[in-house]
């Protein structure tokens, strides 16, 4: 599963936030905009049928219904309007319109406030706000205002400021997609310069700004990569060069100490010098593929390779009566390595088979595919072993009188890890299978 790029997740969910924000904001202001308005009208429309009905408290009295009559005629002489913003409606006890400038308005308790379409009482349209009182003896006040300024805010604010909430999340979201944009180049300039190391490119370096308190963490931890880095390549360069030496001054000395030996007449110990020599040698390999971090990985075929190891060891099998089979069921095995090192990993394995194959036996080296993994197997007829762990096989190769040391299977698992292969041992009764599991170039 593909991890997740923290700075990604939280573009993401700034987004899914704004959008939130925006719908909250949106609902929040249109439920403040009617509130307001309402509460607007509301002290409007108290505040002028108190004026009509004269009900202030040094006057103490209640206009008669002529007076009232007269106050809303002025009312509507002053806005003659179908469209007004006011309405009036003066109705006796039937019901029936004294003055006003609705045609009719619903039955509606006294004191209550509605809301209705100006189409509803017979003038323009739009929503209404209305408010019915009782006037004594028996007649009934109905006022009313246009909540055009409601519909106005709705239709203009509230879009606005949604825009305005999405646009400043946009900012921020295009701000952090530049960051995970920045982020990325260099999380991605750090991987490659670990490939470059894996490869075995040591000189290979972030080269990010000194950390001088200026830089983020991520500029620290590069600058700390590039530490240890340096570091590596120093303690490998020393290795490499301490271990030639000591190379070359051991094969020196036993090569002296051998032909004096053979000078001397004893074949016995120059055999002991010849396998200490050799013993050397494999150590030397062994190291040299584990502490070097990378080789070459070019693109070559398994099924070249198994060819090569085939004509090496013909004239050998032969000698030793041991037929030297081959199965490749697979078109082709093409994966990115080094072909000495998955040379010298095959060499290795038929040459161990050989050694624990019985005369009159086969050796079986196969090739297969299986989605985008091959693998490379060798296997004997021989007696096979009680135990396939890599250390008891190792040992039994150092034990058994058979010219080894054991490092033969260590430098085929050597060889698998740096390929990012995998060494598999098993009992196939009769005999050992060898097998090698490595991924398609076009999976790498």
């Amino acid at each position: 599963m593909r991890a997740k790029n923290p700075i990604a997740v939280a573009l993401l969910i700034n987004i899914l936030v704004t959008l939130l924000i925006a719908l909250i904001a949106g609902v929040t202001a249109y439920s403040a905009i009617n509130i307001a308005v309402e509460r607007s009208i509301k002290e409007d429309v108290s505040r002028d049928i108190a004026v009509m009905l004269d009900r202030a408290p040094e006057r103490g009295i209640i206009p008669d219904i002529a007076v009232l009559t007269k106050n809303i005629g002025v009312r509507l002489s002053e806005n003659t309007s179908d469209e007004s913003g006011t309405v009036y409606f003066l109705a006796n006890s039937d019901g029936e319109k004294i003055i006003g400038n609705a045609q009719r308005i619903p039955n509606h308790p006294p004191g209550s406030w509605v809301e209705l379409n100006g189409m509803d009482i017979g003038i323009a349209p739009g929503p209404l706000l209305l408010h019915r009182v009782h006037i004594e003896p028996d007649f009934t006040l109905t006022v009313g205002r246009r909540l055009t300024a409601r519909e106005s805010l709705n239709h203009w604010f509230v879009p606005v400021m949604m825009v305005a909430v999405v646009f400043l999340g946009l900012c921020s979201s295009l701000l952090l997609g530049l960051l995970n944009h920045r982020f990325r180049s260099r999380i991605k300039r750090i991987n490659s310069v670990f490939q470059r190391v894996e490869e075995g490119d040591l000189s290979a370096r972030i080269l990010s700004t000194p950390a001088d308190g200026s830089g983020d963490e991520l500029s620290q931890l590069s600058v700390n990569i590039d530490k240890a880095l340096a570091e590596v390549e120093r303690l490998l360069r020393g290795l490499e060069s301490y271990s030639q030496v000591a190379a070359h001054e051991l094969n020196h000395a036993i090569s002296n100490l051998r032909n004096r030996i053979v000078a001397a007449g004893n074949s016995e110990i120059a055999a002991e010098a010849d396998r200490l020599i050799e013993l050397v040698t494999h150590i030397l390999e062994l190291a040299k593929i584990e502490a070097t971090p990378g080789f070459a990985m070019k693109p070559l075929n398994l099924e070249n390779i198994v060819q090569s190891a085939i004509t090496l060891y013909a004239e050998a099998f032969e000698e030793s009566g041991v037929t030297l089979k081959q199965e490749i069921s697979c078109e082709t095995a093409e994966i990115l390595g080094s072909k000495p090192l998955i040379e010298s990993a095959l060499v290795n394995l038929v040459s161990n088979a050989l050694k624990h194959a019985p005369s009159g036996s086969a050796v079986l080296i196969s090739l297969s595919q299986d989605g985008c993994r091959f693998s490379l197997s060798v296997r004997d007829y021989g007696t096979g072993v009680e135990d396939t762990t890599l250390d008891v096989l190792a040992a039994l190769g150092r034990r058994q009188n058979s010219g080894g040391h054991g490092f033969g299977l260590r430098h085929v698992e050597a060889v698998a890890i740096r390929h990012g292969a995998k060494l598999s041992l098993e009992n196939a009764n009769p005999g050992l299978r060898a097998t090698l599991y490595f991924n398609s170039a076009k999976r790498s």
